[in-house]
């Protein structure tokens, strides 16, 4: 999935494409599938916040794109977390996929997600899905009997991309009724009556 550019697009995940992204996605390295399941997260943040957000009226996003505050994957979570689109637990479990990756991106070699301290946070990660159907229904349908440490971080990438996929599908627009005026009301209407008689 290409990161949107310019105006909103509606971006959706068939079954297929699940059920292809999770094909792809285990047979990928560990390094790999790290990279581009935070990606995959990342970009589904991108999403939501482009249809949340009110409408950018330039080419480029100033709060989204290159190097604007909300251009890291980190800034995504907790503006995503803070506006209520995402909640607490969810913040948390995306933050672990950053630590992760992030450990990932410095490590030159022998990297395996099955190693201590990696292990350890998809320990966490897991954690939350214990009780879930979901995860151990993605691992028996993709994975078989390999329910190893790094098929576990798998299938949780995979089920949270399809979560925040659904929440993207459903975020609305922004609406600010408050918004501060420049001008109030009725001192707008004074100015307009004032132009017009002018340009009479």
């Amino acid at each position: 999935m290409a990161k949107p550019k310019g105006k909103s697009i509606n971006y959706r995940i068939t079954v297929e494409e699940f059920e292809r992204f999770t094909e792809e996605f285990k047979n990928e390295s560990d390094r790999a599938a790290v990279i581009l399941g935070a990606s995959q997260l990342d970009i589904l943040l991108y999403q939501m916040l482009e249809g949340h957000l009110l409408p950018n009226p330039s080419g480029k996003d100033e709060l989204l794109d290159g190097d604007s505050p909300l251009a890291t994957f980190s800034s995504r979570i907790n503006i995503c977390y803070r506006l209520g689109l995402i909640d607490a637990e969810f913040a948390r479990a995306l933050h672990l996929v950053r630590k992760i990756r992030n450990s990932f991106a410095h490590e030159v070699s022998g990297v395996s997600l099955s190693s201590g301290p990696h292990r350890d946070r998809i320990k966490e990660l897991v954690a939350p899905f214990a009780q879930n159907w979901a995860v151990p229904n993605i691992l028996e349908k993709n994975f078989g009997d390999d329910h190893s440490v790094g098929n576990q971080f798998r299938a949780v990438i995979a089920l949270m991309s399809l979560r925040l996929d659904g929440a993207v599908e459903r975020v609305t627009r922004a609406s600010y009724p408050s918004a501060a005026d420049l001008l109030p009301p009725d001192r707008k209407t004074e100015v307009d009556g004032n132009q017009a008689n002018e340009n009479s």
